[in-house]
């Protein structure tokens, strides 16, 4: 049986390797950090257009203004 252990590389290679499983937390904070990186976009859209409105409404004003 010895023998047969010796002329089977292949089992005898896995028995030597250690597999590594990243842990839990390292996975769901990998797409936490996606989750968040999408929601910090989102607000930068929004505030992109809130400052596009305001702008906007200040060149509204400043048109008015210069025709009075």
């Amino acid at each position: 049986m010895s023998d047969e252990k010796k002329k089977d590389p292949l089992h005898a290679d896995l028995r030597r390797e250690t597999f590594f499983l990243p842990p839990l937390k390292m996975i769901l904070s990998f797409f936490d950090k996606e989750s968040r990186q999408r929601e910090k976009e989102k607000k930068d859209d929004e505030n992109q257009e809130e400052t596009k409105e305001k702008n906007v409404e200040k060149l509204i004003e400043k048109l008015s203004e210069k025709e009075k």
